[in-house]
């Protein structure tokens, strides 16, 4: 649960578990934020500079759960 309202404060609807541990729907900065974690955002830990990093964009990909290549048809 979003016991701390991380998804209002950040303006985000996606993962706040750990509060913003990552935020693919970030705000998109042309610039390096000066603000913590308020764009996109992929925390990477022990790595506090990569809460400032500018992403360009964001893909998410899905796999199968034994991380094998994801072929899109139904395990019988």
């Amino acid at each position: 649960p979003d016991k701390d309202k991380c998804s209002d404060r950040l303006s985000g609807g996606w993962w706040f578990k750990t509060c913003n541990e990552a935020n693919l729907n970030g705000r998109k900065f042309a610039y390096r934020s000066t603000t913590k974690a308020l764009g996109i955002t992929w925390h990477i830990k022990g790595q506090d500079e990569s809460y400032y990093y500018p992403y360009d964009s964001v893909e998410m990909k899905i796999r199968d759960d034994d991380y094998g290549f994801c072929t899109g048809a139904f395990k019988s």
